[in-house]
């Protein structure tokens, strides 16, 4: 039932709420805006009365009980109950505005329809938070089972993402209704008549691997002229990603190359990159065991980071890669060749104006990770480069003509190759890339 304006909803532990609006609806259910006695506004999913079965309460209580994995999931707070009524629901936070289906990034406009800016750092961090957020859940033992479009928003203007839908959430390959969304589905579970093949932490990975592929290049990995032809009935499904699936960026087979925006982003970014698109859908269609891991995909991630570089002539940004003598821009065709390397432990980050050394680069693999030092431009003499004390604290800095100081917060050092610079428990050591030819 649609509950009326006022009503009162019983939430356990957390008190007691009253409907304020309806927020929207879908197969399972309502979700409607409630707010508690003490004034906090939470989000209700109150669920029709065929969905309302024993076990789906029961499922529920348990995910209240486990707890969030992590802050990105709309996690259920509590169950909630209203009077005498048969049905349920349960309680999550609000989820801000700021935040778009991520279907909008392939649409490239708002949900006003304006046109959306999203840069390379922000689509970056969308797919290093998924991957984060991800490999959290997975530690706990659950898998998310239907990973999509619909479940998974993102700020464009700096990549957070927030997971919702979290009631699909299950135990590793425990028992479950939900089987996951055609097009994100592992070919395992596609193909699977008897319906035994359960959802599982190697679904979830070729899911996810899906929707990264689809926020960095813009397509689906399995689409392309080969699945243009015929109807897309259950059939056709069957064949392209349960008994047949194809990526369309194969390296051997080319009968299924996507649409040309796709084949240009597969061309922006680096082969390291790619090889790992190559494995998840190559290899990893039909090995669920050599699908690629969370930690992976954040260990390619902060690479990719590490190596952008803007254009000089057309501010375009560019993917530097270790070995690489320089990189031409994708824009304009110009040559761009980082000014200097910075090599933090076993990362290597290209400088350019949009580089920064951060805490992934001290511990790698932490989340959300914050800006420690900042690479600056001299304003006057553009062949200069500097590195600003963004952190709370001084760094030794030893030059290789044998000065050294401590740079204190907010102060900038000139780049020289050979420097050495201490961040906490990270040693920086400032060079030259080799000469073309020698890696």
């Amino acid at each position: 039932m649609v509950l009326a304006e006022g009503v009162e909803v019983d939430l356990g532990p957390l008190g007691r709420a009253r409907v304020t609006s309806l927020l929207g609806q879908g197969g399972q259910g309502y979700v409607f805006e409630v707010r508690r006695d003490s004034g906090e506004p939470l989000a209700l999913k109150w669920y029709k009365s065929e969905s309302a079965t024993a076990q789906q309460y029961d499922e529920m209580q348990q995910l209240v009980e486990i707890g969030s994995p992590h802050q990105r999931f709309l996690w259920p707070l509590s169950m909630a109950r209203v009077g005498t009524e048969p049905s349920f629901g349960y309680v999550m936070h609000l989820r801000h505005p700021r935040f778009l289906e991520l279907s909008y990034l392939l649409l490239n406009a708002d949900r006003d329809g304006k046109p959306l800016d999203v840069s390379f750092a922000s689509i970056i961090e969308l797919c290093r938070q998924l991957s984060y957020s991800f490999l959290r859940l997975h530690a706990r033992g659950l898998c998310y089972r239907d990973i999509s479009f619909g479940n998974v928003f993102f700020d464009p203007g700096n990549g957070d993402v927030l997971i919702c839908d979290n009631d699909n959430v299950g135990i590793d390959n425990g028992t479950g209704r939900v089987l996951g969304t055609p097009y994100f589905m592992a070919p395992e579970v596609v193909r699977d008549t008897t319906y035994r093949t359960l959802p599982n932490t190697d679904t979830d990975r070729h899911s996810l691997a899906v929707l990264l592929f689809y926020a960095l290049f813009l397509g689906h990995p399995l689409e392309g002229k080969r699945t243009d032809a015929g109807m897309r009935d259950a059939h056709w499904l069957m064949t392209h990603f349960g008994t047949e699936p194809l990526f369309c960026m194969h390296p051997t087979r080319e009968e299924n190359r996507p649409a040309q925006i796709v084949q240009q982003y597969w061309n922006i970014y680096p082969q390291f990159l790619r090889d790992l698109f190559v494995q998840a859908f190559v290899g990893g269609l039909d090995d669920p065991g050599a699908r690629i891991t969370e930690g992976q995909w954040i260990k390619a991630l902060d690479r990719l980071r590490d190596g952008m570089l803007a254009c000089p002539t057309c501010g375009t940004t560019n993917f530097w890669s270790t070995g690489d003598d320089s990189v031409t821009c994708w824009q304009d065709g110009t040559e761009v060749r980082p000014p200097y390397l910075l090599e933090v432990g076993r990362r290597t980050v290209a400088v350019g104006p949009q580089t920064t050394v951060r805490s992934d680069h001290l511990t790698s693999g932490v989340d959300h990770p914050h800006v420690l030092a900042e690479v600056r431009r001299h304003p006057k003499a553009p062949e200069r480069w500097g590195l600003h004390n963004a952190s709370d604290f001084s760094w030794p800095v030893a030059y290789p003509g044998g000065q050294s100081f401590l740079l204190e917060p907010g102060r900038t050092l000139e780049l020289v190759a050979g420097a050495r610079i201490q961040i906490r428990n990270a040693t920086v050591q400032v060079r030259r890339p080799a000469p073309s030819g020698q890696g």
